[in-house]
């Protein structure tokens, strides 16, 4: 069996991202983007179609992990582990970008803010989010 592999994905309200990543390494193996045109399960279910014909994932070897306006209702559906948006992309700036003191975030659904507080001058830092959910890329939703 191949080394394990990572999956990360995004199922938004306009498009869906997906990455896949080594486990050990955090290459990226195979990634993607594409409008999905409300056509969420069909998008993920070809991503995870090429994802296993072009890289050889299998259920054995992979963890997902999905996030997004659509994850909640799919994750279940493909043995995903749904991760709520903000968390996402908190435990991403943390470990990939520790130096960050904000996130501005715009989706096709929400606009999130998450601001990185130093309050213990020794590293440790509390989050302080807050969420627009009043169409922050024009879908008027």
């Amino acid at each position: 069996m191949k080394t394990g592999f990572m999956v990360g994905v995004d199922v938004g309200s306009t498009t869906a991202k997906v990455v896949l990543l080594e486990s050990k390494t955090g290459h990226i193996v195979w990634r993607d983007y594409q409008r999905h045109d409300t056509r969420q399960p069909e998008v993920l279910l070809d991503f995870l179609y090429r994802m296993e014909k072009e890289a050889d994932i299998r259920g054995g070897n992979a963890r997902v992990f999905i996030t997004g306006s659509g994850g909640n209702s799919l994750a279940s559906l493909v043995g995903a582990k749904f991760v709520q948006e903000v968390n996402a992309v908190s435990l991403a700036v943390e470990k990939l970008h520790p130096e960050v003191n904000s996130v501005v975030e715009l989706g096709g659904q929400d606009a999130k803010i998450i601001i990185f507080k130093d309050e213990t001058n020794g590293g440790v830092k509390r989050k302080v989010p807050t969420m627009n959910d009043k169409c922050a890329g024009g879908t008027e939703r």
